[in-house]
């Protein structure tokens, strides 16, 4: 497809058409290993039409984050409005909406786990692109939280929530490794990752609240 072909398709098809080769360039290489030469290429667009859209690699790496953050965010919140707070179940409730979007669809499957691995424990640059982007869910999180746990004060809450996050990391990409150490041959669901994963930081975050 060349660029005339997008450009009848419109600008949306093409910036769409390179955030998903971009996703799939840094996840391979790294911010520092993928081109815009590559990711063009990956793309079937012109490199100029690259630039056009984007300008540089930062920028593009940031819109990466930007547009996936965004539709995992949005359905984390969308899930976590649902959670009744008074409920016994609420902790439970609170744990799949973390959880089940960078999981699903919206999470952008094994490229994106990747990206999503390396922002938790990346340089200055990833730094601050959590701090835009996820952050402010992530207080939401912190505050339902200490909603669904009264007396669970903002540091304890705020710790069960990164620790909780962690668990996620470990599984996210879906590498196989866990089945391997499992002695599995065939790959669990998602299903049976989220329920394993809640159960854990279930009894992570119970026990913070006790040790409190």
């Amino acid at each position: 497809m060349t660029d005339t072909d997008f450009a009848q398709a419109g600008p949306s098809k093409a910036i769409e058409t390179i955030l998903l080769a971009a996703e799939v360039e840094f996840a391979e290489h790294g911010f520092d290993g993928a081109g815009m030469k590559a990711i063009s290429k990956r793309a079937g667009l012109s490199q100029a039409l690259l630039h056009y859209h984007f300008g540089t690699k930062d920028r593009l790496y940031e819109e990466v984050i930007g547009q996936r953050s965004k539709k995992i965010n949005d359905e984390r919140m969308r899930l976590l409005t649902k959670v009744d707070m008074r409920s016994h179940e609420a902790l439970d409730g609170i744990l799949e909406a973390l959880f089940l979007p960078p999981l699903g669809p919206s999470g952008g499957a094994k490229p994106y786990a990747r990206i999503f691995s390396g922002l938790i424990v990346g340089r200055e640059r990833e730094q601050a692109l959590v701090k835009e982007y996820y952050d402010p869910t992530a207080i939401n999180f912190i505050a339902a939280l200490q909603t669904a746990l009264p007396g669970l004060d903002r540091p304890t809450a705020a710790m069960c929530y990164t620790l909780a996050l962690g668990t996620l990391i470990a599984v996210i990409g879906r590498d196989g490794r866990v089945e391997r150490l499992m002695g599995r041959s065939a790959k669990q669901d998602i299903d049976d990752y989220l329920k394993s994963i809640v159960a854990f930081a279930k009894g992570g975050v119970l026990a913070l609240e006790a040790r409190r």
